[in-house]
């Protein structure tokens, strides 16, 4: 028989989880990017050395460390405190060179981005753009996995990872995707 204090424990445990593993009521709920998908990212953006790499929604951290790999300053933004734990601790040997932040994607430091990385649902992408934009410079790479960024035109594809093109504001421009 199931006391009352273990059933609230396990109501909380189970809230918790919903809430902080799968996302439920914060944001996105965490996948994983396949190891192609996050080369076919990192190849289309040309990522080197010279790079600061911005990922919104950095999950556990696996396209910081593939951008790190290539020499590239890393931040992370990821809601999930779990997430970012392990993000901080994958990326511990590049410490000098990485930043991971609990916090919302939409309230992103984009200023010294010159590639930015984001796997979000469908709805908040128009959101993400208007957060690019004025942020946009003749440097700047955007890839976005699976999802299209509305009105931004659309300069490569690999698999699910698109390369966008901020430079270009004109949202009648041929090649839109969106």
């Amino acid at each position: 028989m199931i006391t009352l204090p273990l059933l609230i424990l396990m109501v909380v445990v189970l809230f918790f989880f919903c809430r902080w593993f799968l996302g439920i009521g914060v944001g996105a709920p965490f996948v994983p990017l396949h190891h192609r998908d996050v080369e076919d990212g990192i190849n289309l953006a040309q990522v080197t050395a010279n790079d600061v790499v911005v990922d919104l929604g950095s999950g556990d951290g696996r396209i910081l460390i593939a951008a790190a790999k290539r020499g590239a300053t890393v931040i992370g933004y990821e809601i999930n405190p779990l997430l970012v734990w392990w993000s901080r601790f994958r990326l511990r040997r590049f410490k000098n060179r990485t930043h991971i932040y609990c916090g919302n994607l939409l309230q992103a430091d984009l200023s010294q981005a010159s590639v930015i990385f984001i796997f979000g649902l469908g709805p908040i992408m128009p959101r993400v753009v208007e957060l690019i934009r004025p942020h946009a410079h003749p440097r700047l790479r955007v890839v976005s996995f699976a999802f299209s960024l509305p009105g931004v035109p659309l300069l490569a594809q690999k698999g699910i990872a698109k390369l966008y093109d901020f430079k270009i504001h004109d949202s009648s421009s041929v090649g839109v995707d969106g």
